[in-house]
């Protein structure tokens, strides 16, 4: 990484914005800067390779589209790994989760929200195999998963 990586940069900042908005990093993020900083780091590191090319705007844009996508992936593995959401079963003992079954009244359940705490919440299911198993989308079990979510929240905190 050289000074000139970093000149080219803030003199190419079109392709840096272009290369955020591709991915859906926007102005109104709280974290835009940060990302727009990394973009630049990210060019600067790839200037000297860029230049070998054929276009090295072309394999700049590319590249900055990739690792900033590859930025994006880490953050969100990140924050559902260190999410604190209440019913996240894997991370509650089973001993609690008898205490928090136990004052959930199922007769105010649908058939597909028992089916949904009993084999995915529970006994730890994926939604792919459940789809299979009562033939229909996991989007339309991915909607009631959050609709019990709520349910459970509401009846928890009451």
């Amino acid at each position: 990484m050289n000074e000139q990586g970093f000149i080219s940069a803030i003199e190419n900042e079109r392709l840096i914005y272009g290369a955020l908005k591709r991915v859906h990093i926007y102005p109104t993020r709280i974290d835009y800067e940060d990302y727009f900083q990394e973009a630049v780091i990210i060019y600067a590191l790839g200037y000297e390779k860029a230049q070998e090319q054929n276009n090295p705007q072309v394999y700049l844009y590319q590249s900055l589209v990739w690792k900033l996508t590859d930025l994006l992936r880490k953050e969100k593995v990140y924050k559902e790994f260190h999410s604190l959401e209440e019913f996240d079963f894997q991370r509650v003992e089973s001993k609690e989760i008898l205490n928090l079954i136990k004052d959930v009244d199922l007769n105010n359940f649908t058939k597909i929200e028992i089916i949904l705490l009993q084999e995915h919440f529970i006994n730890q299911e994926s939604l792919v195999i459940l789809a299979k198993r009562y033939n229909c989308s996991t989007r339309n079990l991915r909607y009631w998963r959050s609709k019990l979510r709520d349910k459970l929240r509401m009846m928890v905190a009451s």
